[in-house]
């Protein structure tokens, strides 16, 4: 076992104060990293954007079982906004039939909800990161993809070449939204 050695130092009644005081400096300082570290995280909590409001409001006034079957996929997403699984799991869900759910995923892909990637037989349902998002805002840039979730390239050929969420554009001229 090693031993401590020990240093003592002589300080005068103003140098003692000022190590005192750089010490509460420095507990301030750590005090005030953990506080912002601890406001960024986002537990079990999903943000919904003002900016987007006239759009949702849309949705759940025209498009009750789209706005249903949006958050659900809020609800279950991870903190990168997306969510695999299959057309079964939403008719298992909520009773309905394939093509209903079929138009529903279509409706919110066209007017910029969600984008979809194909997974083999499931898909990726990506929510717009302008309109939702559950992780801390300094993390938002890593919005599509989280490294749980594989996709192919061939099934998804087009998705890096389109904007993806213009759409919410295109809705709010189409409708006269505010």
């Amino acid at each position: 076992m090693e031993e401590e050695s020990k240093v003592t130092l002589e300080l005068s009644k103003d140098e003692f104060k000022k190590l005192q005081r750089l010490l509460e400096i420095q507990d301030q300082e750590e005090k005030a990293q953990e506080q912002k570290e601890e406001e960024n995280k986002n537990v079990n909590f999903v943000q919904l954007y003002r900016a987007n409001m006239p759009e949702v409001r849309w949705l759940m006034s025209n498009h009750g079982f789209a706005s249903s079957l949006l958050f659900f996929i809020l609800e279950h997403m991870d903190n990168r906004n997306a969510l695999a699984c299959s057309y079964e799991v939403f008719v298992d869900y909520f009773g309905k039939s394939r093509m209903t759910v079929y138009r529903a995923v279509k409706l919110l892909q066209e007017n910029g909800f969600v984008d979809v990637l194909k997974m083999g037989t499931s898909n990726v349902y990506i929510v717009n990161s302008d309109l939702a998002w559950t992780d801390a805002n300094s993390k938002k840039r890593f919005a599509k993809y989280d490294g749980k979730i594989l996709v192919s390239k061939k099934e998804n050929k087009d998705f890096e070449y389109r904007s993806q969420f213009d759409r919410f554009k295109t809705l709010r001229e189409r409708e006269g939204l505010k």
